[in-house]
């Protein structure tokens, strides 16, 4: 005898009785602990959305995360700015810019770094030349000393184009640059005035030549640390409003220059963003689809509305709970609300259509209200236990975030429960539904569609175990997605940028770090790790010391007594004459045509007749303008081709005044990132491969970590967190089923009927596993969050249906009574809950919502079909 069950059922019944005697009087004392619930949440719930507590803080790669933080904490959570410039000149006022706008900003912006930047840099830059290069440079300088000197005196484009003028119809080729680069250089630049487009000269490219050297780099980082707080739920929207401020008058008043942002803080900051706005879209949705659900199971608009209500009561009471036991709701736990209506509303579904059902045999709306009470209380009370206990298992866990989560949804059950048997009865005496007359029949189908899994229950068994087969054979191919960056919208700018550094091995951002001890120790390491095939380079601080230092210098002191010192600053160009300027450019001309008529295989005649061809234009149309056109379209021309020429030359006057370094000498804010006040060193491991390809990043950690295990960075981060999560809910999950196999066995005494009961749940849980394979749609941090959602609802399901089908009322099918309607509506609201952020940017979102679905609708095909059918099996046998 099932003597639990029929003992709890009359407690049940006393309960329901006092309940039922003083409706008004038990509503009005909820509505005052909802609203002192309210107050209490709305006072003093925080949020915290600080990602890196969603784990253990005990687990030993956070542990060599928050050692490394706490050593070298000036990079922690920065701001990634992205500077794209079409000459080294124009990235680097683009940076000194920003640098100054973000030092103005104190309020929101801790601090700013530019590496590579500063007069550190600005002094020793020649020294990071190879040794040849800067023989080549020093080579082309001394030899270009009377064009500098003449430029220095007169830089216009008039000079300019005397000197080009003589240097091509004459062998004294004073000119610090190759002539053919140059002319092709300025045809560009007529063409663009032409044309009446943006075109700069970069003569520091033209200068040191194209090699692949920081100095002559286009692209630009700024690394600024915004003021974060964890207590809002965008934490950095105050900082990064500040930075995009910053940016927006950045492009205006520097055209040409891309400027993006991107870095953890922005990738979480958009994210956020981008799921808050989802999220609400998708709730405006969802509150229609399950409006429009419960009408559609209901028919009545009252019902729906009571058990509306009943949601929301048993939502702010959970939400007063989570604010004692713990708070705060973190960026996992804030999907309590979800979860609860997801879980919570089968049952007031289930209570509200058995209530319907029995009212429709006559008996006073007390009475019926008992009796509903009665049969389905232990159904729904053992869903709540098991449901619960699914949660419950997370809690020891180390996955921190859902550990919390599983307290909230786990009492928020509870609450739910208790709120049914009260709030719910309440209500429905008060405001009892509109009943349809009792001969018009509920049933949706012919009586003959109820019955198809007991008259086919052999081909569905046997579908049911091949499907199952099938499942587990794609299930051992299921993979769990490493990388967040999957998860956020592709399109934004962060995330679009983050991926497109992936790419570039030297401007990677996924790179791993080491700490060493001292010098030596992080030598040996960095030597070792430069061996692997997966790293391109392990960085210290000593490869900020250039080497060739002495034959550097040496070439550095001769080439300042060439050009002299006395020139302290080059002068910007002058105001441009249009008569001389026009006749200048008249002589060019002129000089094009005597050189290719003189020489006409040279080696300039190809460039040089190009440039004959745009410079005929431009004179042509310089003689049909205005004074004041023909002016500014000579200054354009000028701007073109000498703005930068101030800058190069000033850098180069600079660098000419260069000393030794040593790592005494080397900057602060460079030092203090490479070598802490206790003397510790960091290496830095770049990798080779795209880390956007996840057998990549696992290959760069694990050949890292095999001749470093305490290597730390973003990659390790993904890779330890994704096997954690994986971890945890493995460990939840067999121990939730442990457990629930054990409330079953003891509160049904029947093994069968355990077995039927869980059938819905193991065989959803393999089908939907399985379909991540087929529509690759892998686990990722965001959906297996609703694992345990599909756990609770396929044990509630199960549940269900095998006490009704061992406790009828009338004989007919199952599928035809308010129990199966209860769980296909109950289900169905679930699904409208959260379906439509399938459809919503965020991929993580997107995920959770299209798996949700398969698991629903398989769970409602499992418990309404393929249950049934093994149950009837099992009953004639």
């Amino acid at each position: 005898m099932k003597r639990i069950p029929e003992v709890y059922s009359a407690f049940l019944v006393k309960l329901e009785t006092g309940v039922l005697r003083h409706p008004k009087t038990l509503l009005l004392l909820i509505l005052l602990a909802c609203g002192a619930s309210l107050f209490y949440t709305a006072r003093n719930l925080g949020i915290d959305t600080d990602t890196t507590k969603i784990l253990s803080e005990e687990l030993p790669f956070l542990q060599n995360r928050e050692r490394f933080i706490e050593t070298f904490p000036q990079d922690d959570q920065a701001i990634l700015v992205v500077v794209d410039a079409p000459t080294p000149e124009q990235a680097t006022r683009a940076v000194n810019y920003l640098d100054t706008q973000f030092g103005n900003e104190k309020q929101w912006i801790e601090s700013v770094y530019i590496p590579g930047a500063g007069e550190f840099f600005d002094r020793h830059g020649l020294l990071y030349l190879d040794l040849d290069e800067l023989e080549d440079l020093a080579a082309k300088l001394a030899e270009a000393q009377p064009f500098i000197g003449t430029l220095s005196r007169d830089n216009s484009l008039k000079s300019l184009l005397s000197i080009l003028e003589q240097a091509i119809t004459t062998d004294e080729r004073e000119l610090p640059v190759d002539l053919n680069p140059l002319l092709d250089k300025i045809r560009l630049a007529v063409r663009a005035v032409l044309d009446n487009k943006s075109y700069r000269l970069s003569w520091q490219q033209m200068m040191i030549g194209e090699a692949d050297q920081e100095l002559l780099s286009t692209r630009r980082f700024i690394l600024v640390q915004p003021t974060l707080d964890f207590t809002e739920l965008t934490p950095a929207e105050k900082s990064v409003e500040a930075v995009r401020a910053i940016v927006e008058k950045a492009k205006q008043d520097l055209p040409g220059v891309s400027i993006r942002l991107t870095g953890e803080v922005v990738l979480e900051h958009d994210e956020l963003a981008t799921v808050t706005y989802s999220a609400e879209i998708a709730s405006l949705f969802s509150f229609i689809l399950v409006s429009l659900t419960l009408m559609t199971g209901y028919r009545s608009v009252k019902m729906m509305l009571v058990t509306l209500s009943v949601i929301l009561m048993g939502l702010i009471l959970t939400a007063g709970f989570a604010t004692l036991a713990i708070g705060h709701l973190n960026i996992i736990s804030i999907a309590f609300a979800t979860l609860y209506i997801g879980i919570g509303d089968d049952y007031a579904v289930q209570l509200s259509l058995r209530y319907r059902e029995l009212l429709r045999q006559q008996p006073s709306r007390q009475q019926a209200l008992i009796s509903a009470v009665r049969k389905v209380g232990p159904s729904i009370t053992l869903c709540a236990i098991t449901g619960a206990t699914g949660f419950f298992a997370f809690v020891p866990t180390a996955y921190t975030g859902v550990s919390e989560l599983g307290i909230i949804s786990g009492v928020g059950i509870f609450i739910s429960l208790l709120i049914t048997f009260t709030a719910l009865t309440a209500l429905l005496l008060l405001f009892p539904p509109k009943l349809t007359p009792a001969a018009k029949s509920e049933s949706l189908f012919p009586d003959w569609v109820y019955r198809i899994p007991m008259r086919h229950a052999t081909l569905i068994k046997w579908t049911a175990a091949a499907l199952t087969l099938a499942g587990l054979a794609l299930l051992t191919q299921a993979r769990f997605d490493i990388n967040p960056i999957n998860l956020r919208a592709p399109d934004t700018e962060s995330v679009a940028t983050f991926r497109e550094l992936l790419t570039a091995k030297d401007e990677s951002p996924m790179t791993l770090t080491v700490l060493s001890e001292n010098k030596a120790e992080a030598f040996a390491k960095a030597r070792k790790l430069k061996r692997l095939d997966s790293v391109d380079n392990a960085i210290t601080i000593v490869d900020y010391i250039p080497d060739n230092q002495d034959a550097k210098l040496a070439i550095i002191e001769d080439l300042a007594l060439v050009m002299g010192l006395q020139l302290t600053a080059f002068p910007a160009p002058q105001q441009v004459n249009v008569e001389d300027t026009m006749a200048e450019l008249e002589q060019f001309r002129q000089a094009i045509d005597r050189h290719l008529a003189d020489e006409p295989g040279s080696e300039l005649s190809a460039n040089l007749s190009r440039l004959r061809e745009d410079l005929v234009s431009l004179l042509a149309v310089l003689r049909s303008e205005s004074g004041p056109e023909k002016k500014a379209r000579l200054e354009q021309l000028q701007f073109s081709l000498l703005d930068t020429l101030p800058d190069t030359m000033n850098t180069l006057l600079e660098g000419l005044d260069a000393g030794p370094v040593t790592l005494e000498t080397l900057p602060p804010d460079l030092t203090e990132r490479w070598l802490s006040d206790d003397g510790v060193y960091r290496v830095m491991i770049t990798p080779r491969k795209d880390l956007n390809d996840e057998n990549n990043l696992r290959e760069f950690v694990n050949e890292v970590r095999q001749l470093a295990p305490d290597a730390t960075g973003l990659p390790v981060i993904y890779l330890e967190s994704g096997n954690a999560i994986v971890q945890a809910f493995r460990q939840a999950l067999i121990s939730a089923l442990a457990a629930i196999v054990l409330v079953l066995l003891l509160t049904q005494r029947s093994i069968k009927d355990t077995l039927l009961i869980l059938l819905p749940l193991l065989m959803t849980g393999i089908l939907t596993g399985a379909s991540t394979v087929i529509m690759d749609n892998p686990f990722n941090f965001a959906n297996i969050i609703i694992i345990p959602l599909l756990f609770g609802l396929g044990v509630d399901a199960g549940i269900y249906i095998v006490n009704r089908l061992r406790n009828p009322d009338q004989e007919d099918s199952v599928l035809n009574t308010s129990t199966a309607r209860g769980v296909v509506f109950g289900e169905m609201t679930t699904l409208c809950s959260l379906v439509s952020m399938a459809f919503t940017p965020h991929l993580g979102l997107a995920s959770m919502g299209q798996l949700l679905a398969i698991g629903l609708i398989l769970m409602i095909i499992c418990t309404l079909i393929i249950l049934p059918a093994f149950a009837y099996q099992k009953a004639s046998a």
